[in-house]
């Protein structure tokens, strides 16, 4: 990939973190927690891939991307490892919110994870 593309590729992953982010809001204050979640782990999913984008990286899968962020940016301590916990602590999350019909998620599960979203969006941006 080139650099321009890779420019234009991390503003649109940084943008589509804040539009998730955005969206996960609408969902909490609607009472959502299951959805906000699921938004919220996208948020920092999006966020992450914008920076792993930034260095050429490319993850194919969830999985994928928590190793690659650890091995670029955790393991290197570039980044915050308790922020970098927000992430691997929401995929759990939103895995159950997603595949887990009987999982009850409460304000303040959503809340948690909503406000994680938000320190980790930022965190990101810092090396952007």
């Amino acid at each position: 990939m080139d650099e321009e593309y890779i420019s234009q590729k991390v503003i649109a992953d940084l943008n589509l973190s804040k539009d998730e982010l955005d969206t996960a809001k609408i969902l909490f204050n609607s009472s959502k927690y299951r959805q906000s979640i699921t938004h919220s782990y996208y948020a920092m999913f999006q966020a992450a891939t914008a920076l792993l984008t930034k260095k050429n990286l490319v993850a194919k899968s969830h999985e994928g991307l928590i190793m690659l962020f650890g091995r670029e940016y955790i393991k290197t301590n570039i980044f915050d490892k308790k922020i970098f916990s927000f992430l691997t602590n929401a995929r759990v999350s939103r895995r159950d919110s997603s595949y887990d019909s009987f999982a009850i998620f409460h304000k303040e599960d959503a809340q948690i994870i909503l406000e994680n979203a938000e320190t980790f969006i930022q965190e990101v941006e810092k090396f952007l």
